[in-house]
């Protein structure tokens, strides 16, 4: 008989004792944009994980506000969807560049409403604010530790992607620099994860140089991303938009550390079981009868974000009797529009940012710099524009060479002449041209102007019309 030595017995059980494997589940969503009737659904889809995942953390990469009439424009902005989340149990959200459209007030209540905490390691408030958002959090789920670390997005003007006038008092610093002051988070916790609201590209390339996470929950570019994908050894993941996905991470552990890591989405709509208690939270956030007025009719279908851009600009330009009205493309929030009726409640989903209206009155010379300058401050998307046609050449590089502008008519812009020109109060602080002109506040919002404009109208139809052309330059 082979004999085992006590040795040999207690070098076993204690090799047995420290090859200890554990699984940690998170549910993650992003760029939810105030989607309150996919929370039925989506609460008992979470209920139905924590029976099976009783340690589950629930997270958001940020963006659950702006995008539903419902949620922005109730007394209490943005109450709706933090009484929804906390119905739901969420651990953790980041903040999104959109928590920030209801001013720092609005914020604030949000914040204080939430029985989550948030985390933004980049945002600075002074603690007179009252704004209680931490750099991290960590999380001991049994003897695992879990560190998260939040990430906010900055445009190219160093600021959140949003109405500068939101975030007075408050300062940013690029968010890849401050990641790199948090690596220690990796020596004091078992798992890293990034909770980053930032595009996909700009996350990817990062990742490039910052090995240090496990993974890289994303948003903003409200993409679905459905199966395991790494970059630099990090999961990166991201569940589309509007709370039509739910991303379930797996993480496996041995001895305290990652040895496997798992992501796939989950079709929200198509699971078979609704929360009651939670439907009837969200019919009485939806029951309101303003909202769903009916202004006009659509009499043909809207294919694209482009049409829907020239009905706001041709709002404000007739409502305000102007004679040139532009639009930034990121603030036209429908990519498209059935036919049939156009209520309150859509004028809200189109155009959800509460921007007033701004009158300037430009040269002609003037109104080419602020055509470039729109151009610039939305990323390369070109404005869309009402009481105009105009051509942009660009090189490779996406740089403006040349713009050429025509008046409705066809006549020629004339360069010293002046042009009554309106446009939204966010366009008009993030566009830097040379003006004589700073500009008059006609203390009434945009969407103020779009329901007047539509009221008078009979029905609808910009179908297949465009107001641009962009070219590509040749010397």
């Amino acid at each position: 008989m082979k004999r085992i030595s006590l040795l040999g017995i207690l070098f076993a059980i204690g090799f047995a004792a420290m090859a200890q494997t554990r699984e940690i589940t998170i549910l993650a969503v992003n760029d939810m944009h105030a989607a309150i009737d996919r929370f039925p659904k989506f609460v008992a889809l979470v209920d139905s994980m924590r029976t099976v995942y009783p340690d589950l953390l629930l997270f958001s990469a940020g963006d659950y506000s702006t995008g539903n009439p419902a949620n922005d424009r109730h007394p209490v902005p943005s109450s709706p969807m933090t009484a929804l989340m906390n119905k739901a149990g969420f651990n953790l959200s980041c903040l999104g560049n959109h928590e920030f459209d209801n001013h720092i007030d609005g914020l604030r209540t949000a914040l204080n409403s939430s029985q989550f905490r948030h985390v933004c390691a980049n945002m600075y408030a002074h603690d007179s604010l009252r704004l209680h958002v931490e750099p991290y959090r960590i999380f001991d789920v049994g003897d695992v530790r879990i560190g998260v670390l939040g990430l906010l997005q900055l445009g190219p003007s160093g600021l959140p992607d949003t109405h500068p006038g939101n975030i007075k008092n408050l300062t940013f610093s690029p968010w890849e620099k401050v990641a790199e002051q948090y690596v220690w988070l990796r020596q004091h916790c078992h798992v890293f994860v990034l909770l980053v609201h930032e595009e996909y590209e700009d996350c990817v390339r990062f990742l490039q140089q910052y090995p240090h996470a496990d993974i890289l929950i994303g948003a903003h570019t409200h993409m679905p991303i459905d199966t395991t994908e790494l970059h630099n050894g990090v999961m990166i993941t991201q569940a589309d938009s509007k709370l039509k996905y739910v991303t379930q991470i797996t993480i496996q552990l041995t001895d305290g550390v990652v040895t496997k890591k798992e992501s796939g989405l989950l079709n929200v709509d198509a699971f078979p079981r609704t929360d009651a208690a939670v439907q009837a939270m969200v019919d009485g956030f939806n029951n309101n009868e303003t909202l769903l007025r009916v202004l006009t009719q659509v009499t043909a279908d809207f294919d694209n974000d482009e049409e829907l851009g020239y009905l706001m600009t041709d709002a404000i330009r007739i409502e305000t009797g102007a004679d040139v009205a532009l639009q930034n493309p990121g603030g036209v929030r429908l990519t498209s529009f059935p036919k049939g009726p156009f209520t309150v409640r859509d004028v809200y989903r189109l155009d959800p940012f509460n921007n007033e209206v701004m009158a300037f009155d430009l040269t002609g010379e003037e109104l080419l710099r602020l055509i470039e300058a729109a151009y610039i401050a939305e990323n390369r998307q070109p404005p869309y524009v009402s009481g105009i046609h105009y051509e942009m050449e660009v090189d490779m590089q996406g740089n403006i060479k040349r713009v050429q502008v025509k008046m409705a008519d066809g006549s020629q812009l004339n360069p010293q002449k002046k042009y009554k020109v309106v446009m939204n109060s966010y366009l008009a602080v993030v566009s830097h041209y040379e003006k004589a002109d700073p500009g008059t506040s006609l203390f009434s919002t945009t969407a103020d102007k779009t329901i007047e404009y539509l009221e008078k109208q009979a029905g609808v139809d910009y179908r297949g019309m465009t107001r641009m052309t962009l070219k590509l330059y040749k010397n």
